[in-house]
């Protein structure tokens, strides 16, 4: 099976979404800043008084170099500032042209890009397909090989996600003219999954520019932290990783200049983000790559001075068991069974979100009314852990990130619940790297983490979490892998909706995973800010239209 393989997503995990994305799965963490080193690093130009836009965030940048991104949103939305991708999802998970008008497909094979014939660089350069080749082959070069993203299904890549060295021109990347080309891939690939991945994710670079820099070079060239030439409607000036991002507007960004001139990603840990709604400071904070901590909910909502749109509840605190060590799928669905989720979602997200299992948000086209939960049913876990002879002596290793607040608050109640049905629990809780590391390892029984799937592609994610996932000690399911490998010959609502339901219906079966919850997540717009729409995806789609209100 060939798959796009995601790395965690930035709305994965506290520290990345409560802290992705979006996205955000092998990504770096993200660590908030305290609010002093946020205050005594911040930037020179601030305040919405002289017409700077500022807006809030509780993840760290890990890299300002598309050639180096994860999935983490932080690093994503603010490199997207300065270098689009081909297109990008609107707030509906529809596809919006961004360098490209919206990719097309005849077989699911070979995919059809033309790029905007007014798509220029900053510099007047046309941007061209062969900036799209360079990128994708210098993605690939064995010099840079990002492992966050995996291109080994485009023909002619090796394997092993590497292009040959040194190449120029691949199999699989064909160019038609300058402003037309073809990414032709080994077999079938579902649109949603292209577009999901290679147009979303992937921002393009400018091959006229960069092409001298030996491959060697590119990913510590001191370029990226101050570039000439961008595609995008900003361009950064300054930035400390921990604690801000500035930039200047793209004054000949083809799509329009931006109304705001300069614009701030001020990154501060979630009490200092709150202060800064109240006095006024932040302008804007998007779902994706800022927390705002349960506690303070009510006092944001009170301001008068903002908008909080509530995100779709697509994050989800996914919780992984290890097969291996917890071997009979009916201790595990006594686990389930014995938790009241939707208490514990009202409890720890004040409400703001819900209960489903599976991988299908209610939010995506593709969920199914029909579907049946596990069941809250105390006296039937019993039942299934006296029929797989469970004797109470023994204890799950639970692991929970140490940034992720919700879901330590939930861990205390499960603690409790499954204590009623014979079942003892040791809560380790462990800074994020950690869990990344030592997930679906043998010091690991359950853990949990945030995990955000874009609602209109499910695919790569399940079939690198569920088709022999390492999170899950190995689970692996021929059904499952069929129907996998079924959503990608299929544009189908109906039917794709058919096999993701088989799909979360033989993991509620099966129990290597489930949902302890959905949630949604606070968006924030200043009432002054005009033009901005705080929602996961396509916020920024816009932002050269931003203005300030007289």
């Amino acid at each position: 099976m060939n798959t796009f393989k995601k790395a965690i997503s930035g709305m994965m995990a506290a520290a990345l979404l409560a802290g992705c994305g979006a996205s955000s799965i092998a990504a770096a963490p993200s660590a908030a800043a305290s609010t002093e080193a946020a205050a005594s690093s911040a930037p020179a130009d601030s305040g919405t008084s002289d017409g700077i836009l500022n807006i809030g965030a509780t993840d760290t940048l890990g890299t300002l170099n598309p050639l180096n991104m994860d999935w983490t949103y932080i690093n994503f939305y603010s490199m997207s500032m300065e270098f689009l991708p081909l297109i990008a999802l609107n707030s509906s998970y529809n596809q919006v042209g961004m360098l490209a008008e919206p990719i097309t497909s005849d077989d699911n094979i070979t995919f059809n890009i033309k790029l905007k014939d007014d798509a220029v660089w900053s510099d007047g350069e046309p941007v061209t397909t062969d900036d799209v080749i360079w990128t994708i082959l210098a993605m690939t070069s064995p010099e840079v090989a990002n492992p966050n993203f995996d291109f080994s299904s485009i023909k002619g890549m090796g394997d092993d996600n590497l292009s040959p060295e040194g190449a120029t021109e691949l199999e699989g990347l064909v160019k038609v003219d300058d402003k037309n080309m073809q990414i032709v891939m080994k077999s079938q690939m579902g649109l949603n999954t292209f577009l999901n991945n290679v147009g979303t994710w992937i921002l393009i670079l400018p091959k006229h520019v960069l092409q001298d820099i030996p491959a060697d070079e590119l990913l510590t060239s001191e370029w990226f932290s101050k570039p000439t030439v961008v595609s995008g409607p900003y361009m950064v000036t300054d930035y400390d990783p921990a604690h801000y991002i500035s930039y200047d507007a793209n004054e000949n960004y083809f799509m329009g200049a931006p109304k705001i001139k300069k614009m701030n990603i001020n990154i501060e840990d979630g009490a200092a983000l709150v202060a800064g709604l109240q006095s006024g400071e932040i302008d804007f904070v998007n779902p994706a790559m800022s927390n705002i901590p349960t506690e303070d909910l009510d006092t944001i909502e009170s301001l008068d001075t903002i908008d909080v749109q509530w995100a779709d509840p697509i994050t989800n605190e996914m919780t992984y068991f290890n097969t291996t060590k917890v071997t009979d799928a009916r201790v595990r669905k006594a686990i389930v069974m014995a938790l009241d989720r939707e208490t514990i979602m009202q409890g720890v997200l004040a409400g703001h979100g819900e209960v489903t299992d599976g991988f299908v948000a209610k939010a995506s086209p593709y969920y199914d009314s029909s579907k049946e939960n596990i069941p809250y049913d105390p006296e039937g876990a019993k039942a299934l852990l006296d029929e797989a002879g469970w004797d109470g002596s023994q204890t799950i290793e639970y692991y929970v990130s140490s940034s992720d607040t919700s879901v330590i608050k939930a861990a205390q109640i499960m603690k409790q619940e499954l204590a009623e049905v014979g079942v003892n629990i040791n809560i380790n809780t462990v800074d994020f790297a950690t869990l990344m590391s030592i997930g679906g390892s043998d010091e690991v029984d359950m853990f949990s983490v945030q995990y955000t799937i874009t609602p209109s592609d499910y695919y790569a994610d399940e079939a690198s979490l569920v088709s022999g996932g390492a999170w899950t000690g190995g689970y692996q399911d021929d059904t499952v892998d069929e129907l996998l490998a079924g959503t990608q010959t299929t544009t189908d609502t109906a039917e794709l909706t058919s096999l993701y339901l088989q799909i979360d219906q033989k993991m509620e079966e099966d129990v290597p995973l489930f949902s302890l919850y959905f949630m949604s997540n606070p968006g924030i717009v200043s009432k002054k800010l005009k033009n901005a729409v705080p929602s996961l995806f396509g916020a920024f789609n816009n932002i050269q239209d931003w203005e300030f209100s007289e």
